[in-house]
């Protein structure tokens, strides 16, 4: 660093000479928390309808909360006073708690929302789910992934367009500081600009399978519960790993264009329903991710799936009177698992998977769809 002239190209790797990026940047005033909140909440409030493309003439304009978990006698199901318990973390919050991820309290009307689609096509795309008894079959299976992916899509540009800010958390810090703040800023953009090349091929696929109404190539594998699950999600992800730690497929191979699986726990009209969906070109890993699965028996099935969801997913939401009967000590542990997805990007503790039990719920059936 010595050695590096004012003129010099920046050993950031933004292109820009040396005194007009990093010179004296241990100097320069920090972002204040409260901005980069800021900044935040605009990129992932933004207003737009996921439909496909094929579609879009039929929108209305008017861009509404869609919801990821069926609100309609899901949420509700499992709410105390019409609220439940939301795990998905806020600036503000963590600050309030000295950097301690506490479940907050959110109306079942904002609860698993983003503006991701229009009010025609969030009303009639989602129909079969919303308004009819959950019956398992592969257009609802599919329409449950479609939804979960589509609030992936939107996160995933949020997060590209948040990450421009990333490389300016360094201002302030020491020469040491900065160097880790780049370094995971450029991985971070690494995986992001993978993430959003991956995007164009899966949402083709799934596009394709909504416009033409054939839903054949969907496989999915559904646990049936007598009662509504206490923790509801929606999401997806790329399983790397099955339920017994075995590599599925190698996430740090930026070439790789990973497979992908959809879960949502919801309430189903008259049983509760936690549902793993997937296209039949992501056989190979999730496929072996639901054999691990079946080998789970029934008494440790709950306290494996509610570890599956802090471990995976944001979107997770649980009954308040379920969380305060679980004790203390699952809560820890609980709050540990969803730290440890977001922890890198608040600051937070590495992932610390640290044991613990539930009650068994109440198993109905499991049964395959599709395959």
């Amino acid at each position: 660093m010595e050695k590096l002239g004012r003129n010099d190209e920046c050993w950031c790797g933004s292109g820009k000479k040396f005194k007009k990026c990093h010179l004296g940047r241990e100097s320069a005033e920090p972002h204040k928390p409260w901005d980069i909140s800021a900044t935040h909440r605009k990129h992932f409030s933004k207003k737009l309808c996921s439909a496909p493309d094929l579609f879009h003439e039929q929108c209305s304009g008017s861009i509404i909360a869609a919801h990821t978990v069926p609100r309609s006698g899901s949420l509700s199901q499992i709410a105390d006073d019409g609220h439940v318990l939301s795990f998905m973390p806020s600036l503000e919050g963590l600050m309030k708690h000295n950097g301690i991820l506490k479940p907050e309290k959110v109306g079942v009307r904002r609860a698993s929302t983003f503006s991701g689609f229009c009010s025609t096509h969030d009303d009639g795309l989602f129909a079969p789910i919303e308004k009819t008894l959950f019956v398992g079959s592969q257009e609802q299976c599919f329409l449950l992934a479609y939804r979960a992916y589509a609030r992936e899509i939107y996160t995933k540009h949020a997060a590209s367009e948040q990450a421009k800010i990333h490389k300016e958390l360094d201002r302030g810090r020491t020469l040491d500081q900065q160097f880790e703040i780049q370094a995971f800023a450029h991985l971070h953009d690494a995986g992001i600009d993978a993430a959003l090349r991956d995007i164009g091929i899966h949402k083709a696929r799934f596009d394709k399978c909504l416009t033409s109404g054939d839903y054949s190539s969907v496989r999915s594998y559904i646990i049936e519960l007598e009662e509504a699950p206490p923790v509801m999600c929606s999401g997806t992800y790329a399983p790397s790993v099955d339920f017994w730690e075995r590599q599925l497929q190698d996430m740090a191979d930026l070439t790789l264009v990973p497979e992908l699986m959809s879960v949502t726990s919801f309430f189903g009209g008259e049983k509760g329903q936690i549902v793993f969906s997937w296209m039949i070109e992501d056989d190979r890993c999730c496929m072996a991710l639901i054999k691990s699965l079946e080998q789970i028996n029934d008494d440790d099935l709950s306290s494996k799936l509610v570890a599956y969801f802090f471990d995976h997913f944001e979107n997770v939401f649980a009954s308040p009177s379920w969380w305060d009967g679980i004790g203390q000590s699952n809560q820890d542990a609980l709050i540990q698992r969803m730290i440890g997805d977001i922890g890198v990007a608040f600051g937070l503790v590495p992932h610390i998977k640290s044991p613990f039990k539930i009650a068994p719920w109440a198993i109905s059936r499991r049964y395959r769809v599709g395959f």
